[in-house]
């Protein structure tokens, strides 16, 4: 073995590995026999057995074999990666195999036996501890970050699977196991999908890179043929990890035998079949921006919408922007005086020992309510097709977001404490962990009743009397419960917006307006409501503070109505890249005078 862990060394795999692979080669070639079926092409006579020297000198051929082809062997750890080898690479093998025992006489010309070897191969590597990966595939996502990411693969089959079953009449809904309850052969179909996200992307021309601190990255667009290739690849990788784990094709589903129809190419695939792939490669760009990723093209002939750097937004990074600017304009009216530069430079420094121990403060407390909030991809686990836009005005937020599955049930709110700034992220705080609470640990299911308990807690931790109204100090909220089985949408709050796009149609605002004593004498008010939803119905939760935001161009408003119609407007597009439409749309609307962030801004969309 190299050093630096790449192409097997012969000597190495002759003496240590080869004996291993032989006897297993061996082993799996007469299952394949005795069960009558292994890989659908096979020719008359093909499964007699070679001489028992045959099997040693084919095993110590591997690695020149596979190294030709720029696959890897190399030893695994606690999790083997799946191999992905095309069809036309296994036929190259199966050339080189016969113009290498060209001289043996009835092996040679046996070409469905190669076929069959080849195929066996990356299983017996596998249980000699070892896998097969292209040099290409090496870099790109870690294993334990593959973990995260299989979750919410999971959550887009269970979607896949749920939409199918409702397309048939009189179908009964699909229950297949969460995540935790899975066996462990397929989580780890899970985590493998997740660690070829690169394969499948470098299939249609682009490579993964972390974003650049300081930039945001935009969402990959995927056009059809894009989806369909990257299908294709993710079929592949399929098929490898069925093998991997001693699977053969056979004409029906055979758990004992392990036998799997769909060991076929991708094109045999019925078309239900094919849309399992196509819906799990379309969560590709959402999930990159969920790990702070970018796809960028691996040569001029693709274009990739790449990542750009932030705009200053709080005030805090506004000023030391300015204090700059200052100090460079007071330096060239000083002149070359040093007893004033030297003054000009104790200030300046002051001023900037200060400003970054604020911002720092700010930074850190930025940090604790990320450490709170969902995360990217818990969010996507609950909804496999959304987005999140949350744009603190001052580095830390007044709005706050929760997301919670238990049982096939997902509880989802949004929240906007008022004012911006630590004031307010004091206020979220509070908040979060008292719904936290109410939904998670009290298993409050219905939306009104525990709106109600977050706000006697909020008002009961911050001792108000129950005859103020509280509202200078609380939040508006709107919080759901969804049921993916019956599609229904159980919904309370006020405040806060709720759209529901269907059929091309966006309604009104479904949360209401609160009310002057909504927050009076304990009695909250709140009713929980329902919404029957459809397939692919999208649904908007927004605070007040996009619809607040000053600009276009004389300062006004941008206002609820605008921010309806473009929601409509967009509604159709992937929902990763929504969550840039809006963003752009907004720093579009601040315009070249770049206006002052107004509020915090929020808005959560999902496609159900």
């Amino acid at each position: 073995m190299t050093a630096d862990g790449g192409q097997a060394d012969p000597v190495w795999f002759s003496e240590q590995l080869a004996p291993l692979v032989a006897a297993s080669l061996c082993r799996h070639f007469k299952r394949v026999s005795a069960g009558g079926r292994g890989h659908p092409v096979r020719t008359r006579h093909d499964h007699a057995m070679p001489e028992k020297g045959f099997w040693q000198v084919y095993a110590e051929g591997i690695p020149s074999k596979y190294n030709s082809l720029g696959l890897i062997i190399k030893p695994f750890g606690e999790f083997c990666r799946t191999c992905i080898i095309t069809e036309e690479e296994i036929n190259a093998m199966v050339s080189t195999d016969i113009e290498r025992f060209a001289g043996q006489s009835g092996i040679a010309e046996r070409r469905g036996f190669f076929l069959t070897l080849n195929y066996l191969i990356p299983a017996c590597l596998k249980e000699a501890g070892c896998e097969i990966v292209g040099q290409e595939e090496a870099e790109g996502v870690t294993v334990s970050l593959a973990r995260k990411i299989a979750r919410a693969i999971h959550a887009g089959y269970l979607r896949e699977m749920n939409r199918q079953s409702s397309s048939i009449p009189g179908a009964n809904a699909v229950r297949v196991a969460e995540f935790d309850d899975l066996p462990g052969e397929i989580r780890e179909s899970n985590i493998s999908n997740a660690l070829h996200i690169p394969s499948k992307l470098l299939a249609i021309g682009y490579r993964i890179r972390p974003v650049r601190k300081g930039y945001k990255a935009k969402a990959l667009h995927l056009d059809d043929e894009e989806i369909e290739t990257m299908a294709r690849v993710e079929h592949l990788r399929w098929s490898w990890e069925k093998r991997l784990c001693g699977w053969t094709y056979g004409k029906t589903r055979d758990e004992r035998h392990k036998r799997h129809p769909n060991l076929v190419p991708y094109g045999d695939l019925t078309d239900d079949e094919k849309q399992k792939d196509r819906e799990l490669v379309r969560m590709v760009p959402g999930i990159l921006r969920d790990i702070r990723f970018e796809a960028y093209p691996v040569s001029s002939g693709h274009t990739a919408r790449l990542a750009y750097a932030l705009k200053p937004r709080s005030s805090i990074q506004k000023l030391l922007l300015g204090t700059n600017d200052l100090s460079a304009e007071i330096s060239l009216l000083t002149g070359n005086s040093p007893s004033i530069m030297e003054k000009l430079r104790s200030i300046d420094d002051r001023i900037r020992l200060t400003i970054n121990e604020v911002e720092g403060s700010y930074n850190y407390a930025r940090y604790i309510q990320d450490a709170f909030l969902p995360g990217d991809l818990d969010i996507r686990e609950c909804f496999t097709d959304s987005f999140v836009l949350f744009e603190p005005r001052d580095i830390v937020s007044g709005d706050f977001y929760l997301f919670s599955r238990q049982e096939g049930m997902v509880t989802f709110g949004l929240a906007d404490c008022t004012g911006h700034g630590i004031p307010a992220a004091l206020i979220s705080t509070i908040g979060y962990g008292i719904l936290d609470q109410s939904v998670n640990i009290l298993k409050i299911d219905d939306p009104s009743e525990a709106l109600s308990n977050l706000y006697s807690g909020i008002h009961r931790f911050l001792r108000k009397d129950d005859r103020e109204s509280g509202l200078p100090d609380d939040m508006t909220i709107v919080l759901c419960r969804f049921d993916p089985v019956s599609m229904r949408l159980y919904h309370a709050g006020a405040g806060n917006a709720i759209f529901h796009v269907t059929d091309g149609k966006i309604s009104g605002n479904l949360s209401g307006m609160l009310s002057g004593g909504q927050l009076s004498n304990g009695n909250y008010g709140f009713k929980t409501r329902t919404l029957q939803l459809d397939t692919h119905d999208v649904l908007y939760l927004c605070s007040d503070g996009f619809a607040d935001q000053f600009g276009g161009g004389n300062h006004r408003r941008y206002g609820w109505n605008r921010l309806r119609d473009f929601l409509l407007e967009i509604s159709g597009h992937p929902m990763a890249e929504q969550g840039d439409m809006l963003y752009e749309e907004l720093e579009q609307w601040r315009g070249e005078t770049d206006e002052d962030q107004t509020d915090d801004i929020t808005v959560i969309g999902i496609r159900v």
